[in-house]
């Protein structure tokens, strides 16, 4: 009797233990059915700032707008950069028709000289030949003294001119002379006639005074000065000759090597200033560019902090873009479940706006260390257990999803 009585307290034992392992395996087994979480969606969200400062024109979207890329979101006024457009214009054209001159001087000196272009320089070579002639000529003229025949010829038209003064001067005194008509005087007195031979009277002593000159120059010889002219056109005519003699030369010869490096050079020159114009006009079309912001992807407009009339600076904030193409949810996973979760593995995401429904999602991030209260946790409970961050990427194909909404997920095997 009292050793049946030993035994009861150890089947009691372990009735118990029994009792507490079968419960333990129930509470883990229900513990470890299908891992949920929950958190909230979110979207890539993209601000939208200027790369230059400008006054705002035109806002073409308001908060809630849906976007596509490409879409024009803001214009600012490019006045300014439109004028500097037109400047730069007219300093590519320029600096393109200086280019063009230069490239033609070069290959007319690497083509040489045409045929027409030669026999007009050798037609200004006889011409400076005859003019040089003719210089000499009269140098050795006034050299030599006047010849017999032009003093005889000097002194023939000297004794004509006195003649001819002679007349002039009877013709004058007869104008003046008194004759007398019945036993009457009669003197003429001032009048046309009197006037008539005055003034021919003094021409033909004006032509007789010229000729004696004419004639006293042949006797004596050439001046100092008449001789220094003559040489010095002699001289003229000869440094005339030279140079289109030496043109000739050039154009028969072609051109140097160091007379094609200078013209290569300023081609090259101009080809810089051609870049460097079109350079500075591509700058202004990029800039212009600048000023009509787009949106960089598809999206919804979640904010905006600008007002057509308003400055802007570069950089500043002035559209808020939510990238409903790219919605992630993150959740926290207890650190007993951490193991049930990889990479690429799927889940399913239902939010409160779609009963019954279910959208795909993929594990894209697992926390690699663990962490104490996340932000979307508030019980005691949840505070007080270390669990691991997971983020997921959701499909939302038909763009019901929007940032914000909370949802639940299901974590596929």
């Amino acid at each position: 009797m009292h050793q049946r009585a030993r035994f009861i307290p150890i089947v009691v034992i372990v009735a118990v233990l029994a009792l507490g392992v079968w419960w333990w395996t129930n509470r883990v087994s229900a513990a470890e059915g299908p891992l949920t979480a929950s958190g909230t969606i979110e979207a890539t969200e993209i601000t939208i700032s200027p790369e230059l400062a400008g006054r705002v024109l035109e806002v073409l979207v308001s908060e809630g707008d849906a976007v596509t890329a490409g879409q024009e979101l803001i214009r600012l006024d490019d006045t300014l950069l439109q004028t500097q457009l037109k400047q730069a214009g007219a300093a590519l054209a320029a600096a393109q028709a200086q280019h063009a001159a230069a490239q033609a001087n070069y290959d007319l000196l690497q083509a040489g000289a045409h045929s027409d272009q030669i026999a007009a320089a050798e037609e200004a070579i006889r011409v400076a030949e005859a003019n040089v002639s003719g210089a000499e000529a009269q140098l050795a003229q006034l050299r030599a003294g006047a010849r017999g025949a032009d003093i005889a010829s000097a002194e023939a038209v000297v004794a004509q001119a006195a003649a001819q003064l002679k007349v002039a001067q009877d013709t004058y005194d007869k104008t003046l002379t008194c004759v007398t008509v019945g036993g009457q005087e009669i003197c003429p007195g001032l009048g046309t006639r009197e006037e008539q031979a005055r003034a021919a009277l003094s021409a033909a002593n004006e032509a007789h005074e010229a000729a004696k000159k004419r004639l006293d120059q042949l006797k004596a010889g050439a001046t100092k000065n008449e001789l220094d002219a003559a040489k010095a056109r002699v001289e003229a005519a000869l440094a005339q000759r030279d140079m289109a003699q030496a043109q000739l030369n050039l154009l028969k010869s072609g051109a140097r090597d160091e007379q094609l490096a200078a013209a290569q050079a300023q081609v090259d020159a101009a080809q810089a200033q051609v870049d460097a114009a079109s350079a500075s006009l591509e700058v202004l079309k990029v800039q212009i560019g600048k000023l009509t912001l787009t949106a960089p992807a598809d999206g919804v407009i979640l904010t905006r902090a600008i007002e057509p009339g308003e400055v802007t600076l570069p950089g500043a904030a002035l559209l808020t873009l939510g990238d409903t193409s790219d919605l992630r949810i993150t959740v926290y996973v207890p650190e007993n479940r951490y193991g049930e979760i990889r990479l690429g593995q799927t889940a399913q995401v239902s939010v409160d706006s779609f009963p019954g429904e279910t959208f795909a999602a993929t594990v894209t991030h697992v926390a690699d260390r663990a962490e104490f209260t996340p932000r979307n946790v508030q019980t005691a409970e949840g505070r007080a257990t270390t669990v691991f961050a997971v983020r997921l990427s959701v499909t939302n194909g038909e763009g019901k999803l929007k940032s914000g909404m909370p949802a639940d997920v299901i974590f596929g095997d």
